[in-house]
């Protein structure tokens, strides 16, 4: 049995309210604000704000011996993220157990961090709250082996072994299974390899850094997706329940009505909210030339249906369009008729 070396990257994002100056946080040293390199592969029109977390030797001991938090993050769009670093020395058959109670951890361990950061921020967070939803994915970083093989070697001798681990199944998937994850496989040279599931990703190559921002975003992207989808779900819901609501008396004055805030108001501001920010999410990565990481982001949208969550937003987006227009038309008229 090969001894495997390599780390357990954990992503953690959490949605802790709608807008954060990052600015008046980084003036008042509310956190250890920290230089973070600026990335090849994304627009900084919206840079996070980077900080250290404090260390905490306490716990240092049995699971989380020689772990770190090797990135945190505060993004203005109200999301903290965390990324945790766990080498490891071990089978995959072993790892296969540990992992899970690994991950297990980390989650505890994400949204106590989370949280301690929170309570140093929250003033300066817009409709803060502690937290609205959150979202996890792991990578499985394995260094080459001594011996030189190609990618599909590696497939062809641990792949059954690789998809339960992306899967956190102690026992071996069906091949049906075990085939379909090891079909989104990408490799730049002959013997590097990354496999992207829904929920992990397994890369086998010498560093694991540039891949690790793609992890980081995308699990960043689902989780503002989700959000808008079901923040527009609630919000429709109640504009339905309305069924007998009366436009104010004084919002068909001209000048008096604009004054006045109407629930289709709130709708439209709402809309332009999240069409800002899931542009801004859409547009962030740059690839000309780069087809090998274009390649990579685009197995990650696949697998974490984050078209999908577009689609439903775009079409709760576009419903909210009709409703406002509606609305806009009937005060237009009623305005025109006074």
């Amino acid at each position: 049995k090969n001894v495997f070396k390599g780390n357990i990257l954990l992503f953690y994002a959490f949605d802790v309210g709608d807008d954060i100056d990052l600015e008046a946080i980084k003036q008042k040293w509310l956190i250890d604000v920290c230089a973070a390199p600026l990335s090849a592969y994304f627009k900084n029109y919206h840079i996070p704000l980077a900080f250290r977390m404090p260390e905490d030797p306490v716990k240092e001991t049995g699971i989380l011996t020689g772990s770190s938090c090797i990135s945190s993050k505060i993004h203005h769009f109200g999301v903290m993220s965390f990324c945790y670093r766990i080498p490891f020395e071990d089978t995959f058959e072993d790892l296969k157990v540990k992992i899970i109670e690994i991950k297990k951890s980390f989650d505890e361990k994400s949204e106590i961090d989370a949280k301690e950061t929170f309570k140093k921020v929250y003033p300066y967070i817009k409709k803060s709250r502690f937290y609205s939803l959150k979202n996890s994915y792991f990578a499985l970083h394995v260094y080459p082996l001594k011996e030189k093989i190609t990618a599909e070697e590696f497939k062809e001798l641990y792949g059954s072994k690789i998809a339960s681990l992306l899967r956190l199944e102690v026992y071996a998937l069906s091949d049906y299974q075990m085939d379909e994850i090891l079909a989104s496989s990408i490799g730049y040279y002959g013997q590097d390899l990354i496999i992207v599931d829904s929920s992990a990703s397994f890369v086998y190559d010498d560093e694991y850094y540039e891949p690790l921002e793609f992890f980081e975003f995308a699990n960043i992207q689902k989780l503002e997706l989700q959000y808008f989808d079901r923040d527009l779900d609630q919000k429709l819901n109640y504009f339905y329940a309305q069924k007998a609501y009366k436009v104010p008396l004084a919002a068909y004055i001209h000048l008096l009505g604009q004054q006045i805030e109407l629930p289709i108001s709130r709708l439209a501001k709402l809309r332009v909210d999240i069409s800002v920010v899931t542009e801004r999410l859409e547009n962030s990565i740059k690839m000309a030339g780069e087809a090998y990481y274009s390649n990579l982001y685009a197995m990650l949208v696949e697998k974490l249906s984050i078209k999908e969550w577009q689609t439903s937003i775009n079409r709760k987006l576009a419903i909210m369009h009709d409703l406002y227009s509606v609305y806009q038309d009937r005060l237009d008229t009623v305005h025109e008729e006074i």
